[in-house]
């Protein structure tokens, strides 16, 4: 189960048809009633947050006729126990979930079908809200407060909220349209799937983050060879950088990819020194108290290719012909 920092009483929506998508309130039936579990998630961090502000004197304790008013409107004036303001407000909480047959997609059954949702897995339904919240560009954008399939220990994990429901369900009903768009055949559901988990629950800025981010600059734009990737890489640089600092980019962060996987590590902290004297001297501040100089230069690389990283994400959504053409050629003026 996923909940949302969404608040509203709604009826049951279908955000993308082809992945069984939909938001809807807290289910209460007897075999699935979630709705009771969150209030004592609720109830919990409500104890946890008054707790932590008298031992650290804080000065804004966890306020639930203020929390219940924002959530629940039209109340003042109401004199009901703090138990039911809380049952109130989890009746107001909007959780997202998947829901479909098997024959509705072309994945298989229970043995293949990567969407469902099993003990040892995350649940699939935060991976897609996850993966929405880091691509979006069309508007406001929910995002996941709590998941069964993980224990957060937080007491201020329902802090975070907004009422202002509306544009919240747009955007998500507008991306549900673009992933129907999108899923055609199998290979589509799986490269969603692929891309899905390759956005889940990585902000590690290392070398290992900077090889996935490269690979999937690969997928979306290397047709042959890797050096395709020197010419292919500049048009979707930031603008900051002129024709010439761009190349050079392309150049180290293909070099850099090498060394790594072929273990020359010496040879690549050496690009990595050249990439920092030639792009961030004299532009970047180097606060060696957080990070070592190496460590700066891989983070704002890895910044810099999830920003390519993206645009090719939303190019293979709104302009799938274009992006297949870009990577079909060799010719350095693409877009």
């Amino acid at each position: 189960m996923v909940v949302l920092n969404i608040y509203g009483k709604i009826k049951p929506i279908c955000i993308s048809k082809k992945l069984g998508l939909y938001i809807a309130n807290l289910p209460k039936e007897k075999d699935n009633n979630w709705n009771e579990e969150l209030y004592e998630e609720l109830n919990l961090a409500r104890k946890r947050i008054n707790q932590d502000s008298k031992k650290y004197n804080l000065v804004s304790p966890f306020k639930i006729e203020k929390f219940y008013l924002d959530i629940c409107s039209n109340k003042e004036g109401k004199k009901i126990s703090d138990n039911k303001k809380m049952h109130e407000i989890v009746d107001n909480m909007i959780c997202i979930y998947l829901e479909y047959d098997y024959d509705e997609m072309p994945l298989g059954g229970w043995e293949t079908n990567c969407f469902d949702g099993r003990f040892c897995e995350d649940d699939y339904a935060e991976k897609i809200i996850n993966f929405i919240y880091n691509i979006n560009e069309f508007g406001k954008m929910p995002h996941c407060i709590y998941s069964s399939n993980n224990d957060f220990h937080n007491p201020y994990i329902f802090l975070s909220y907004d009422v202002s429901i509306n544009e919240y369900i747009n955007t998500l009903k507008l991306w549900g349209k673009t992933l129907d768009n999108f899923l055609i055949d199998r290979n589509d559901y799986l490269q969603l799937d692929y891309l899905i988990n390759s956005f889940f629950k990585d902000k590690d800025y290392n070398e290992y983050h900077f090889l996935k981010l490269y690979s999937l600059c690969q997928l979306f734009l290397e047709k042959d060879k890797e050096s395709e990737l020197d010419k292919k890489l500049i048009n979707f640089l930031d603008d900051k950088y002129n024709e010439e600092l761009k190349t050079s980019i392309t150049e180290k962060l293909r070099k850099m990819r090498n060394k790594i996987a072929h273990g020359d590590f010496v040879a690549f902290e050496k690009i990595v020194e050249e990439y920092a004297s030639e792009i961030m001297d004299g532009n970047f501040w180097f606060d060696y108290s957080e990070y070592s100089r190496k460590n700066w230069v891989i983070l704002h690389i890895c910044c810099e290719l999830e920003m390519v990283v993206k645009k090719l994400v939303n190019m293979m959504f709104f302009n799938r012909s274009k992006l297949e053409k870009i990577k079909n050629t060799n010719n350095k003026k693409m877009l």
